[in-house]
């Protein structure tokens, strides 16, 4: 599919909702009155987010771009069907979330795994060193995590999207998203000691 949007970077049953909060209510009123500057916006907004998100789960750079173009797309073809008071960001990431499953039931097995994080620039090499080595030993215990566990962490805490939102995205009631959560973060302080990562490392 060919790209309808400059990259920054990184089954629906009712019509999505958008919004979520003021600015993402008047995005979506311009996108309805059909001013593509207003998505080139949403792509700035959210796209190195979903992008981020969906390579972590497809493991494949080009094929998140892709999916990225294609969520976008879908927001412009289906603008005057949101409702501007509802959650542009959680149906953003449900649209990406599901392209991502789809491909990958499709074409071929991916391991499974939150994927390295980027290094923020360099200042000083022995503390992004340490940084970067502390990021992907959280990784390595986020990936032992049960996916179902591993997934509401990663949209809570990688994508600040908040206990709703992930419910909107993953289709599941907020109190099993509650649950998950609590669950996860009382296995995450064991897994991440058997990393070798001690609480001081985490304030780097």
């Amino acid at each position: 599919m060919a790209k309808i949007l400059p990259l920054a970077l990184g089954p629906r049953k009712r019509p999505p909702a958008a919004g979520g909060n003021e600015v993402d209510a008047g995005l979506v009123r311009r996108m309805q009155r059909g001013d593509e500057a207003a998505l080139v916006r949403v792509m700035e907004r959210y796209g190195p987010a979903i992008l981020a998100y969906t390579y972590r789960i497809v493991g494949d750079r080009h094929l998140a771009e892709e999916i990225l173009q294609d969520t976008m797309l879908k927001v412009w073809q289906h603008a005057r069907l949101f409702r501007v008071d509802g959650h542009l960001k959680a149906w953003l990431f449900k649209v990406a979330r599901n392209n991502a499953i789809d491909y990958k039931r499709r074409k071929r097995p991916v391991v499974e795994e939150l994927g390295p994080t980027l290094p923020a620039q360099t200042q000083r090499p022995d503390r992004e060193a340490e940084r970067a080595w502390v990021a992907t030993r959280i990784d390595a215990a986020l990936t032992a995590l049960p996916l179902v566990y591993r997934e509401v962490v990663e949209l809570r805490y990688y994508h600040q999207l908040d206990y709703q939102e992930i419910a909107e995205v993953l289709g599941i009631p907020l109190g099993t998203v509650k649950s998950r959560i609590s669950y996860a973060l009382k296995r995450l302080p064991r897994l991440l000691r058997d990393q070798g990562i001690d609480q001081h490392l985490l304030d780097l």
